[in-house]
């Protein structure tokens, strides 16, 4: 190409092409184009050299290069003091870093926003999803397992989440849920306590505000090295902590290691020390770690449960929640985006009752102690979308959070999240869209405007959570390619369990949920209702094929889709995260990879089942057991 006259041709760091934007004058020379450039002064053409390489380096998605890394860490802090580095943001993240500490490995946790908890507070998805279904005769209608009433069943649970639970309740008495609650309330009472005292013990330090930026390996040893971490803290006057603008907006602030006009940086680089294991675990939303660490990982919809090929654009739909309060006038809110439309009741439509039954579903407070919709009442809001009478509420079924694969290892030179910022964008306009319709279609007694935005609620100043709550992501691929399936979650009631793996390690029980997109046709597997048993998640599933030292918990565990629909509840989130917490704990502090781990799973399961059940309690019989019934 030619720029101001100049020939140019693609840039390289040794054999490796960098990224289009970034060229070289043919006399040898580098240059950046105007707009992509820094004031003068910085150098390199007023760009600064960590930015001119994160701009500039491979899109083939084979990460930065040495000489590329050398200028990105010359500017980083480094922490090697941690047996355990948990990258985090869910709800399984906070749960491993609580049972690593506990189990006395120094644990950090990177959590990128400023509350921890996941879907229980930062994504705004304050109603615990238990299992809800039966297993009937198709015939007769007779129960032939009472899946829900199992999995409720309290030596089922894991004891330190169903504590909170039991001191939580219900105070929204929301229908959805036995417990619907604020989330505000939730962390100030239970999780900050929690983290607080593994804080004073020396075992838990938790980074807010803290996105990972790049990911360092030793490909020939299988291990992950290093992750690189960008926190950000709000400057003065930047309001609601630095939530006050949406997140499509300020995202891109979030990844970019230069301090900027609303956040001071600091980039901190955790990694291994010399002579010392450190195990890490990716338990994000977005996988992210799978991505920058080029492990092998599964990424929308598969063609076949537990194959590897399917379309990578195709998932499950994504959702902006944000909580409502009944004032006892109207009061004056800006209106609605234009151009959003299709809202309605969904399966409540033509319903006299139809409102209220949308308000009471999530209801986290409620004023009256249950019953109608009240002034006092705070209503969360995250309804559903059907695509049968196109009409719904703020879930977004038209268009894929995630970037295609191709562009997701391209960005991974300059990580971003790997998420389609349009996308984002039209989801918040369309649960600011959801919120302008419902307020204005109330029914006799409440007046129009009657209801407004609790964004205190949420923690942040527009109204909207912190983070969308995504209901699949990135996948890993467990040793020796281990999936776990849907049909392993599945099969004949008198069996009473799903698939009994010998390296059982966590529980769960939910049928398969899944929210499809509108722009895209799921499998004929996938569709329809798939009722699960009581089910067992493996030791493998928490593993990667590639890193002897790379654990996953919750969404990111290596299953299917079909699976990652049953396995992305709460309850089934922090079990799979206490058993990746204690895993990580037991790998770090005794110098053993995650094989070592499995050929040990005997000793492995002790340690585990000192915080979370790992096997099923049903009618005072245990399951798996031993002997026959129990697979390789």
């Amino acid at each position: 190409m030619r720029l101001g006259g100049r020939l140019l041709e693609p840039g390289y760091v040794g054999s490796t092409a960098l990224s289009p934007g970034c060229y070289r004058e043919l006399s040898g020379k580098w240059v950046v184009p105007a707009e992509r450039r820094r004031p003068a002064g910085g150098g390199m053409d007023g760009m600064r050299r960590r930015e001119f390489l994160g701009a500039c380096a491979t899109v083939a998605g084979l990460g930065l290069g040495p000489a590329a890394k050398g200028f990105f860490d010359a500017g980083a802090d480094n922490n090697n003091e941690f047996d355990v580095v948990i990258a985090g943001g869910s709800t399984a993240a906070f749960a491993a870093a609580v049972a690593a500490a506990e189990s006395g490995a120094r644990t950090c946790l990177i959590e990128p926003t400023d509350w921890v908890g996941g879907q229980l507070t930062s994504s705004g998805v304050p109603a615990i999803d238990e299992a809800w279904h039966k297993i009937t005769d198709k015939a007769t209608g007779a129960v032939l397992l009472d899946v829900a009433k199992i999995a409720r069943s309290r030596e089922n649970m894991t004891p330190n989440f169903r504590a909170m639970l039991d001191a939580t309740g219900n105070p929204g008495r929301g229908w959805v849920s036995n417990y619907c609650f604020e989330p505000k309330n939730f962390l100030e009472q239970h999780l900050t306590p929690l983290e607080a005292a593994l804080r004073k013990k020396g075992t838990l330090t938790v980074y807010r505000d803290a996105v990972v930026k790049r990911v360092e390996t030793d490909s020939e040893k299988g291990l992950v090295t290093a992750v690189e971490v960008i926190q950000r803290t709000p400057k003065p006057g930047v309001g609601s902590g630095g939530y006050d603008r949406f997140l499509s907006e300020d995202l891109a602030d979030w990844y970019s290691p230069e301090p900027s006009a609303r956040f001071d940086k600091r980039v901190i680089r955790f990694a291994s020390g010399k002579d010392r294991s450190v195990v890490f675990v990716d338990a994000t939303e977005w996988g992210e770690l799978l991505v920058l660490s080029g492990a092998p990982y599964l990424q929308g919809v598969e063609a076949t449960d537990g194959g590897r090929e399917g379309d990578d654009r195709c998932g499950q739909s994504t959702v902006f929640d944000f909580v409502e309060r009944l004032n006892p006038a109207p009061v004056d809110e800006p209106a609605g985006p234009a151009g959003v439309d299709g809202f309605g009741f969904d399966d409540q439509t033509g319903r006299p009752d139809a409102w209220a039954q949308v308000w009471t579903y999530r209801r986290i407070k409620s004023a009256k102690g249950g019953g109608p919709p009240a002034v006092g009442d705070l209503c969360l809001q995250n309804w559903g979308y059907s695509a049968r009478r196109k009409q719904g509420g703020n879930d977004y079924p038209f268009g894929y959070m995630f970037r295609s694969r191709a562009e997701t290892d391209a960005e991974r030179a300059d990580w971003r999240g790997g998420v389609d910022l349009a996308v984002i964008a039209a989801a918040e306009r369309r649960a600011l869209g959801w919120h302008d319709w419902f307020k204005n279609h109330p029914p006799e007694g409440i007046a129009p405007g009657q209801v407004s935005l609790e964004r205190d609620a949420l923690g942040t100043g527009h109204g909207l959570a912190k983070v969308p709550y995504v209901r699949d992501t990135r996948r890993s691929v467990g040793l020796d390619g281990f999936l776990l399936k849907g049909s392993d979650l599945s099969g004949p009631p008198q069996r009473k369990t799903g698939r009994r793996f010998y390296d059982h390690i966590a529980l769960g029980a939910y049928p398969s949920d899944v929210h499809p997109l509108a722009s895209c046709a799921m499998p004929a597997y996938v569709v329809g209702a798939h009722d699960t048993l009581p089910f067992l998640i493996p030791f493998r599933s928490l593993t990667n094929e590639r890193f002897s030292n790379l654990l996953v918990a919750g969404k990111t565990m290596a299953q299917s889709f079909l699976a990652n629909a049953a396995t992305r509840l709460h309850p089934i989130e922090w079990s799979s995260g206490t058993a990746a917490g204690v895993a990580a704990a037991d790998m770090a502090l005794n110098g053993r990879t995650s094989r070592q781990e499995l050929d040990r799973i005997e000793e492995l399961q002790g340690l585990v089942s000192r915080k979370t059940p790992i096997v099923w309690t049903i009618d005072g019989k245990t399951y798996p057991g031993t002997g026959a019934g129990v697979e390789r």
